[in-house]
């Protein structure tokens, strides 16, 4: 464990234990699934045992292998679960204790069962029917399956049939965090913030000092340049409200440098003070695997992951990254001790399965020091 983070862990868990904030209030749309977790089947022994790829890379192989002819793969499910960016992100804030109205597919008429799993802090409120996406997970990544259903036909005007404006003002008002997430997948995302910005926010009070607008647009690999020039121009209007933070992995960010004529450069700190530059947000977020960095138009850092060998779940570990980041604003605390709460955050969903509560969060802290020492 490197030693500022070391050095960190002791005021963090001090602050977090002591320090007791007002109730934080949050507003998270718009997307919500059921997530079936599977394993992918390599072969089975004698005894009745079964192997499964580990890594990516060897199912990729395997693959390979079959170009030309057909095949069959058998296909373990390990759990199905809530799932969606939104709702893993709103469950894991509901479990450190945030109240969060939480808009998104749900189920039409009504919201299904799976979805009353979620933290009792989280009030749902349905726009349109749910999908189900397979998640083939390996030690060392996932693959994410799904037939976009809703997702590809919600837009502004459903939101608005279904909710009402002064609905979504209520919502929206009072509330020190929002975060819109998993721009990507779906499909006309940009002309449901676009909505809230122009029909809703001016005739929300907001207080004195902004509240946090916190995004991420999860995997856009399939979305033209021009829709993503698009997009951040659009998260450059929010700043008239909040103060607007992004979070990419490192393959959402290459992709907005691309967009933006942003060149890769091999200085992590060279590379994001340059990507933030292009985008008029307050605070770049960049999440990877064994690190994440973030600059803020003054402080860059990087603070490395808890590294799991053997995950218990991949498959929402940025989402509570992004829990913890947001919970960690609201504790007065520097941007390496936000990057390193959001790092435990998402260590300790991979680790143990399960979005952590407070005290489990302070727990893994601490036994990640113990380990180290």
């Amino acid at each position: 464990m490197d030693k500022r983070i070391k050095d960190a862990i002791p005021g963090i868990v001090s602050q977090l234990n002591e320090h007791q904030k007002e109730e934080v209030k949050a507003f998270l749309g718009f997307d919500a699934c059921i997530d079936k977790i599977t394993l992918v089947v390599k072969n089975k022994k004698e005894n009745g045992e079964q192997e499964y790829y580990a890594n990516l890379r060897h199912f990729g192989e395997f693959l390979i292998s079959r170009e030309n002819k057909s095949c069959g793969l058998e296909l373990q499910t390990k759990q199905s679960k809530i799932g969606g960016n939104m709702v893993i992100m709103a469950n894991a804030l509901g479990s450190l204790g945030v109240k969060v109205d939480c808009i998104g597919t749900f189920g039409l008429p009504g919201i299904l069962p799976v979805f009353n799993s979620m933290s009792s802090n989280c009030a749902l409120y349905t726009i349109a029917d749910t999908i189900q996406v397979t998640a083939l997970e390996f030690n060392d990544s996932k693959v994410m399956m799904y037939d976009p259903g809703p997702y590809f036909t919600l837009d502004w005007k459903d939101v608005k049939n279904l909710l009402g404006i002064e609905k979504l003002k209520y919502l929206l008002t009072g509330k020190q965090l929002v975060s819109f997430v998993n721009w990507s997948e779906i499909e006309n995302a940009t002309q449901i913030w676009q909505g809230i910005l122009e029909e809703v926010l001016p005739s929300v009070v907001m207080p004195e000092t902004h509240p946090y607008f916190f995004t991420d647009l999860a995997d856009f690999a399939r979305k033209p340049e021009k829709e993503i020039r698009i997009l951040i121009d659009l998260l450059g209007r929010f700043k008239q409200y909040f103060r607007v933070i992004i979070s990419l992995n490192e393959n959402e960010a290459d992709l907005i440098a691309k967009a933006m004529g942003v060149l890769r450069d091999p200085s992590d700190e060279s590379y994001i003070r340059s990507l933030y530059k292009s985008i008029n947000v307050d605070v770049l977020i960049i999440h990877r695997t064994k690190d994440a960095i973030a600059f803020d138009n003054s402080t860059f850092e990087k603070c490395n992951t808890f590294f799991c060998e053997n995950p218990a779940l991949l498959t929402g570990a940025g989402d509570n990254f992004n829990a913890g980041f947001c919970f960690s604003l609201f504790h007065d605390f520097n941007l390496f001790q936000s990057l390193l709460l959001g790092n435990a955050g998402s260590g300790s969903y991979v680790k143990n399965g399960i979005s952590s509560e407070l005290n489990t969060l302070i727990d893994f802290l601490e036994q990640s020091l113990v380990l180290n020492n």
